[in-house]
């Protein structure tokens, strides 16, 4: 793959990220301003294991956020995985697990369960075995490397920890994922600017 190609891939994944990050962090406004009560959502039962929100348009409107960063987190994950980064090529398999993770995220809109939870427990697994490989692998240069690994911690050590205790999902907790999305986003942009002034150095 040309470096041409790989930066055009960081930066778009780069956006996706900062978007996704905007987009989920927005959703926390009603709870931190507007004294919204956190509550679990009415489901019922559609058939075996999968479950959908009693009124679905209302969902469907109050979720936007989160639904719109499950498809952009799906292009940029995929992004990744098409340039091995930050991984490195040997080890870019690894970055399937956030992409099935973005793909239960995105059938979560319609059944809620099981794929929401799914979906986070995957991201947070993923993207920390995606961190740890990028800090081994040094592809990514200084504070940037650390970034993937900050995304999959937040699921794990954060939301994780909250649901279990409270036994309520902490949806005013969970849009302080949106500042991990950010600084994702951010690192790509800046390493697709890394490998621009490579690539203009040996041209």
């Amino acid at each position: 793959m040309t470096n041409e190609a790989k930066i055009q891939y960081l930066q778009r994944a780069g956006i996706c990220y900062m978007i996704s990050g905007a987009s989920i962090l927005s959703m926390g406004i009603p709870f931190w301003f507007f004294g919204k009560i956190v509550a679990d959502p009415e489901i019922h039962q559609v058939f075996g294991i999968l479950y959908q929100v009693d009124n679905f348009k209302e969902a469907l409107m109050e979720g936007w956020g989160y639904n719109v960063a499950g498809f952009l987190m799906l292009y940029a994950h995929i992004s990744f995985w098409k340039i091995g980064e930050p991984t490195g090529m040997t080890k870019r398999h690894f970055l399937l697990i956030p992409i099935i993770a973005s793909i239960c995220h995105i059938f979560s809109i319609i059944f809620l369960l099981p794929f929401a939870p799914v979906g986070s427990i995957l991201l947070g697994l993923g993207m920390t075995i995606v961190g740890i490989f990028s800090i081994r692998m040094k592809i990514w240069s200084g504070w940037k490397r650390y970034t993937p690994l900050f995304l999959g911690l937040f699921p794990l050590v954060v939301q994780a920890p909250i649901r279990f205790i409270l036994g309520l999902p902490p949806y005013d907790i969970l849009p302080l994922l949106g500042i991990a999305l950010g600084l994702m986003g951010f690192a790509a942009w800046q390493r697709g600017k890394e490998v621009t002034r490579q690539t203009n150095k040996i041209n």
